[in-house]
């Protein structure tokens, strides 16, 4: 670090000591600009925290979560702090993922800090009914109930995975989001082809994991190092229809065949004139789906 990156950073030092917060933000926020280093974003993080900027103070961390994770004195202000940003459902996939290295002192601040959350019982009873509303309304209602207690929670997202009022991509990412909760009930879903399937949660390879995505990825990381920069918006594009046929691509794969065509059959402007029957089907199912999610944010 620089001597001027010194100097600037005792200056952020000094104005959050003198609880002018919005100066230290300023400076801390133009050295991590500059440079990513855990000692300027916990400082930032604290200076967040002090304006009461609680989501964007949660989402810093992340930069440095192991960080955060291994010293308890971070990791409290973590909990307290994804609580009040909303995202309690999330801390609980977190803690789901370390709980056998967490020790009995560390397993009890977990629960203590996570069933502080307030009700919101409008909201409860919302998101229990979340196929009433129009898509616009879906995405905004399903992104609160993050901040709901886990079986306020639970109880209102069970129906909406067999609910056909409610769109396959947010269907889709409450099946994701018990699996990340490791939830090991048999649960009934409504899948993208509108067929029925009781599974259970925990059981589900993650959206992120699945072999499929993985074969994808790995595709368009190769293109991307090739030089290929609009394989990023393509992957983006491709990774949306795969959350849409998520989690079982048996009949996708049975249709499409390799991997490597998914994107060409499924997305790519110059492949229509060539598809099969079946094929365009799926295309057009995959292409109107989109589009209704698309134009809620029109």
């Amino acid at each position: 670090m620089s001597a001027i990156s010194i100097s600037e950073f005792e200056q952020a030092q000094t104005c959050y000591e003198k609880k002018d917060y919005l100066k230290a933000k300023q400076i801390l926020s133009k050295l991590y600009l500059q440079k990513q280093t855990l000692r300027t974003n916990y400082m930032l993080f604290q200076t967040l925290v002090a304006t009461a900027d609680y989501s964007a103070a949660y989402q810093l961390a992340s930069d440095y979560l192991n960080d955060y994770l291994a010293r308890n004195g971070w990791f409290k202000q973590y909990l307290q702090v994804g609580v009040k940003a909303g995202q309690n459902i999330k801390l609980w996939q977190l803690v789901s993922q370390i709980s056998p290295y967490l020790n009995e002192a560390e397993q009890t601040l977990v629960v203590k800090t996570l069933l502080e959350t307030g009700e919101d019982t409008q909201l409860s009873k919302s998101f229990s009914h979340l196929g009433a509303f129009e898509l616009k309304q879906q995405r905004r209602i399903y992104q609160d109930a993050y901040s709901l207690a886990k079986e306020v929670w639970l109880q209102g997202v069970i129906p909406i995975l067999v609910d056909q009022d409610v769109h396959p991509l947010i269907r889709n990412t409450a099946l994701s989001d018990l699996q990340k909760l490791a939830y090991s009930k048999r649960v009934k879903i409504r899948t993208f082809f509108e067929e029925e399937l009781e599974l259970v949660p925990s059981q589900l390879v993650a959206f992120e994991d699945d072999p499929v995505v993985q074969a994808q990825e790995q595709l368009f990381t190769k293109k991307v190092n090739e030089g290929k920069l609009d394989a990023l918006w393509q992957q983006a594009e491709l990774k949306l229809v795969l959350m849409l046929l998520y989690p079982d691509f048996t009949k996708v794969k049975n249709l499409l065949g390799d991997y490597q065509q998914w994107y060409y059959l499924l997305v790519d402007e110059n492949s229509k004139a060539t598809l099969e029957k079946q094929v365009m089907i799926l295309r057009k199912k995959v292409e109107k789906s989109l589009a209704t999610w698309e134009k809620a944010w029109q």
